[in-house]
């Protein structure tokens, strides 16, 4: 059966079967569309079941006499769903941070973020590097180290703040 027979049969039958097979054959589709959106892990849910939605939504309205076919014209509104939802979402993170900031001063995130080094090289790398703003190479000089085990301590410190965040 393809696509024109079962959405007919969703259309004007209200056959459950065939809506079940559209929501299975579709689902890998949209989990891709998904994933290559970047979307955080925490709000891969949602997305997917905004998708599911308009999986529903795009059998009922799909018209055939256009001459494109279902899958191109689902990914064409996916897309632009997905987008939107993507927005919305960026517009809510960005706000997000600025309430947290707002319950610690600045002083008192430095001391939680220094506490949580146990390794002195970690601290003595976030003191020159975030606070005193010292360049990689200073850094790199000053603790013996080379610039690549400062980009990753770097990297390190800043992953550890990203989990401290959320």
């Amino acid at each position: 059966m393809n696509d024109y027979e079962i959405i007919y049969m969703i259309k004007y039958n209200n056959d459950d079967d065939a809506f079940a097979f559209m929501l299975k054959k579709y689902e890998k589709f949209i989990w891709k569309k998904i994933h290559s959106m970047y979307v955080y892990d925490e709000e891969k849910i949602d997305f997917f079941q905004e998708s599911m939605i308009l999986l529903n939504k795009a059998i009922r309205t799909f018209d055939e006499s256009y001459n494109k076919t279902f899958t191109r014209y689902f990914e064409l509104i996916l897309i632009r769903k997905l987008v939107s939802l993507k927005k919305e979402t960026q517009q809510y993170v960005l706000r997000e941070p600025s309430f947290f900031y707002q319950l610690a001063s600045p002083e008192t995130q430095r001391d939680t973020i220094r506490l949580k080094f146990k390794d002195e090289k970690k601290h003595m790398v976030y003191q020159y590097y975030f606070e005193n703003k010292r360049s990689i190479e200073y850094i790199s000089q000053t603790l013996q180290l080379t610039k690549k085990q400062v980009y990753n301590i770097i990297y390190q410190i800043k992953q550890n703040i990203k989990k401290m965040n959320n």
